[in-house]
């Protein structure tokens, strides 16, 4: 019954980006054709070439207008409203982790943010995990996630002797995970994360 459980709702975590990027995509379609619309007084919509130019010119439209959003993003007040936005989402189970993961993406397997691929070492065993920071008493606090689901797991307070940081990224670390650990020998260890 937990396999089916933890199934599920990876499969709802694996699907709810799926669907926001439709979403969107869908509403910018829609956009496109409110916008191609008016245009059709001065471009013919019956002809294949103007129904076609009427969207390549809303698209453009749509473009434009992003890059317009994405220089008020970078403005002060855009970041603090951002920064308001991210600190309540953080209570939306998976988005820190969805957001470390866009981020990897984004910048590069050399910033990997604060989901640092380790190794979290037990008494008989380890297994690879996410440093997520340290504390002030010199603990690690771990994210260890399932397999082949890394969207559900657990987290645990280790003594920095036993949290080694692997040479991987974020990426293939959990690629690593949703194959359950197939290839990941090649990785190694290095020495403790700090």
């Amino acid at each position: 019954m937990k396999f089916v459980k933890t199934t599920v709702l990876g499969g709802v975590v694996f699907l709810v980006p799926v669907v926001i990027l439709v979403a969107i995509l869908g509403k910018a379609y829609q956009i496109m054709m409110l916008v191609a619309q008016p245009m059709s007084d001065w471009i013919p919509i019956d002809a294949v070439g103007g129904i076609a130019l009427a969207n390549i010119l809303a698209l453009v439209a749509i473009v434009l207008s992003c890059f317009l959003i994405g220089l008020l993003a970078r403005s002060d007040a855009a970041k603090k409203v951002y920064r308001t936005l991210d600190e309540r989402m953080s209570a939306i189970p998976g988005y820190a982790f969805v957001k470390e993961i866009t981020q990897s993406m984004h910048l590069g397997s050399s910033d990997a943010g604060s989901f640092t691929p380790v190794i979290a070492r037990f008494d008989d065993s380890a297994q690879i995990s996410f440093e997520i920071e340290r504390t002030s008493d010199g603990q690690v606090v771990v994210y260890l996630p399932g397999a082949p689901n890394p969207w559900s797991g657990t987290i645990v307070y280790l003594d920095q002797s036993r949290v080694r940081k692997l040479d991987m990224s974020l990426s293939e670390a959990i690629r690593s995970i949703q194959t359950l650990g197939r290839g990941s020998a090649r990785y190694g260890t290095s020495e403790p994360a700090q």
